[in-house]
């Protein structure tokens, strides 16, 4: 991983010159602001209606907000880490960059694995940002808001997001187009989601369950050890996708 530092600090100089720094952090800002005050006027947006049909909503509370929050975060916020990652390698590959970076004495499982860290960070801020803002305004709007319940779920689904980023590097590097790379995510995800159906065993452990184990983790109902074993088999999942992004780079010609 020859010169990984040195690249790693190029990509995070890179985001503060472009539109990722505010993206992402942007839109996972905006989702901590606005889930707990939607959750709060749920009801009486969905007033009549309901009235119609003869359905009386449940009260709100913290646990709705939060479960409002991490929803927006799996479906638009991982939409918006695909769009703006999945042209990471491949079109620094296309536009010739890739070329002039390895010139100099960097390695390219160091290219991959910066490109993957600096991600990676960007959206770990950004997800920790949002969660703060989510708690402070559910715990104005709802009484007995739990902030360590919350926490723990955002670190689960940091844990989910690692694996999806992971992915997406695997992606980038097999291509030189984003929009491929971004198809190829898209797959890979469905046979992600497809693989708890296949055994009992990927059904508590596999990275797909981890989206179950945040609500529980937030209502605190989930067992310790199954989130446990659900981390490592995702921490094994990003090493077998970086490592084979990083050998089936290297073997590309550029």
């Amino acid at each position: 991983m020859k010169n990984f530092g040195t690249m790693f600090f190029k990509e995070i100089r890179e985001f503060l010159r472009t539109y990722k720094i505010y993206v992402v952090p942007g839109l996972f800002l905006l989702f901590g602001l606005t889930s707990p005050i939607l959750t709060k006027l749920m009801p009486k947006l969905l007033g009549n209606l309901v009235t119609e049909i003869g359905i009386t909503l449940p009260e709100m509370t913290w646990l709705d907000a939060y479960g409002q929050f991490f929803k927006n975060l799996n479906q638009m916020g991982i939409l918006a880490i695909i769009l703006t990652t999945m042209g990471t390698i491949a079109d620094e590959r296309n536009r010739g960059i890739t070329q002039l970076v390895l010139t100099k004495p960097v390695s390219r499982t160091g290219y991959v694995l910066a490109k993957y860290a600096a991600n990676l960070l960007l959206i770990s801020l950004a997800s920790l940002l949002a969660f703060c803002a989510a708690w402070f305004y559910t715990d104005v709007i709802f009484a007995d808001t739990v902030f360590l319940a919350g926490l723990k779920a955002t670190g689960i689904y940091l844990a989910y997001v690692a694996v999806i980023l992971a992915l997406i590097i695997f992606a980038s590097a097999m291509t030189k187009s984003a929009i491929a790379a971004g198809g190829l995510t898209v797959l890979g995800l469905i046979i992600l989601n497809l693989l708890p159906l296949f055994s009992r065993t990927l059904s508590k452990y596999s990275p797909a369950v981890l989206t179950d184990y945040i609500s529980q983790a937030a209502a605190g109902t989930a067992a310790s050890c199954d989130i446990w074993g659900a981390v490592a088999f995702a921490a094994g999942t990003i090493a077998l996708l970086l490592g084979s992004a990083s050998l089936l780079f290297s073997r590309k010609e550029l």
